[in-house]
């Protein structure tokens, strides 16, 4: 089934590229879970670590670890919350708003292409398609 070999290259694919830095706007080299966390916090005015961690499905650590990265880069800061004694928020700096700018313009191409597709998809169609993602994602979840 063609259908299966061409989603494990478009897995291996993306895996590959998330091995790769490449520059989005700035001089600065970034890995995709740099880009990825960019673009969480700039859907957001602020964000903490704990909520970041929730929308990417990653530790805390891990997050904790790609913000010093972006810290020492210049693409984000923090500051102190008010709320909670040791929680901080974080939000892009100018810098990384280009980033994120930057990156959103390569997701709107890439969405324009597939929405000309969908439109021409019936509903029972895109339920299909749904479900086939649906079950992609779980079956992730278990290897």
């Amino acid at each position: 089934m063609h259908f299966l070999e061409d989603t494990y290259r478009l897995i291996n694919k993306y895996n590959q590229k998330a091995k790769t830095a490449k520059h989005y706007g700035t001089e600065d080299l970034l890995y995709s879970a740099e880009v990825h966390m960019i673009e969480t916090i700039g859907s957001y005015e602020t964000i903490t670590t704990t909520k970041l961690a929730e929308k990417l499905g990653i530790t805390k650590g891990a997050v904790s670890q790609i913000t010093r990265k972006l810290l020492e880069k210049n693409l984000i800061m923090k500051i102190p919350s008010g709320e909670k004694v040791n929680e901080v928020l974080i939000l892009l700096t100018d810098k990384g708003r280009i980033v994120y700018s930057y990156h959103q313009s390569m997701h709107e191409r890439m969405l324009r292409k597939i929405d000309l597709i969908l439109c021409d998809l019936s509903e029972e169609g895109k339920m299909a398609l749904d479900k086939v993602i649906q079950v992609i994602d779980e079956s992730l979840d278990d290897m």
